[in-house]
Parts: structure tokens; sequence; C-alpha cells
């Protein structure tokens, strides 16, 4: 994963997230959910083995077809989602912000080529990722320091082209999406919690926006253990 996460100077970066705990942690509960599914239609569920390491690795699909074709590294920079492609780029903008483009499409490509008087480089992007597409990321880098972030927002707005701008933690937490999807609690101290991301229609989530005390609930977890199985209805 490291090897496939390069900074402008070539070097492995850190991930912001802990990409290992949260796809192994998603692989999980597909596997339980799975498992449970056939105990509905057999009878019988199953035993579920998953490795942090096996679910990373699983989650670099998209990347690895080179290597393990042919075997050697691949050249990261070169490769559709790391930073062979100019439509799926972080650019700087005149303020020291950043935007990025995140649609590869040929509408997007043709759009924001068109609106910027450059539709000549569009057939470099049609030939797909990899260095050829230099001069359309030269071209937008030059571009896109000439303003600032939000006159660069306020121009994409009128486009039909996929973007976003990079945003600081302050930022996201304040961004009108999430408020609007309720994806920020707030417990009755006033601080500020996640809601779940998943949306259950006839059964909402009913978080307990509480901290438990350290075992405080061991006692009566263990307890369960003990308890006969429900009769099935």
């Amino acid at each position: 994963m490291l090897s496939l996460t390069l900074g402008d100077d070539g070097r492995p970066a850190i991930p912001g997230i802990p990409v290992a705990d949260v796809v192994s942690a998603l692989q999980g509960l597909s596997g339980v959910l799975m498992a449970l599914l056939r105990r509905t239609q057999t009878g019988r569920g199953d035993y579920i083995d998953i490795a942090m390491h096996d679910a990373l690795f699983a989650a670099c699909a998209n990347v690895v077809g080179p290597a393990m074709t042919e075997g050697p590294q691949l050249d990261v920079k070169h490769r559709r989602s790391t930073g062979g492609s100019a439509f799926y780029q972080i650019y700087d903008t005149r303020d020291a912000r950043q935007l990025v483009l995140a649609g590869q499409e040929d509408k997007f490509v043709r759009t924001l080529l068109n609106a910027l008087g450059r539709p000549e480089l569009e057939p470099l992007c049609a030939r797909g990722p990899g260095p050829h597409q230099q001069p359309v990321i030269d071209f937008l880098r030059a571009t896109f320091r000439q303003r600032d972030r939000a006159e660069w927002m306020d121009f994409l707005a009128t486009l039909d082209v996929c973007y976003a701008p990079v945003n600081t933690l302050p930022e996201a937490i304040d961004d009108p999406n999430l408020r609007a999807r309720d994806m920020l609690l707030t417990d009755a101290s006033g601080r500020r919690h996640i809601a779940p991301a998943i949306r259950f229609r006839d059964e909402p989530a009913r978080p307990v926006l509480c901290e438990p005390l350290a075992g405080e609930h061991t006692a009566e977890v263990l307890a369960s253990f003990d308890q006969p199985a429900p009769a099935e209805q």
C-alpha cells in the first residue's frame, strides 16, 4: 500500500486513514452477513477467518495487475488512479489551497478542456493514463494556479465536471452535505460525534452518545453467553 502511495517527492506517503483496519472490518462485516444468510437458507452458519494483511492486499486489486502478470514493480506515477491521469489529480490554486479532479470519463475531459480553450489536448486523455498525459497535467497545473480556490469552485460549479476542494478537517466537519445528511451528532454536553453511515429506513440506528467505563459491560456480556439460545418462532 505504501509503495503505491507516493508523494510529489516520489517517496512513500503515510495514508491519512487506517486502511488495513477499515477494509478488514468491512470484510469481516460482509463475511458475518453472508454466513448469517447461509444459516437462514441452509440451517448452518460458518467459521470466518480474515487477516488484516489479506484484506489490505485484496484492496489493491485495481492496481496490481501488471505486477501479477509481468512481475516488476509498476510505475505508480503512470497508473490510472495514482498519477497517470490528468483528470485524477490534485492541483494547487493561487492561494496555496488545492482542488481535485476525480472523474476521467470522456465527457468530463471534453467539457473542462473546451471551457478552458484547449480542446486539442483531449486526444491525449482518450489514450488512457500514462506519460503522454503530462502536457495536459502541466497545462492544468499552470491554469489552476492563476485563480484562488474559491474562484475555481464557482467556475467548476457551472460545468459537468467531477471535482472537489481539498478541505481541512474543520472545513470537512462543516461540510453542507454532511450536515444535510445528519452525519454529525451532538451529545448532552455539546460534544460532536460521527453518525452511523448506514441508514435503515425501517429500523434506524439509535447511537448511544456516551463513553462506557472500562469493563462496564463485561459481566453482562459474559453472562449472556451462558443463556440458552432463544427458540425459533
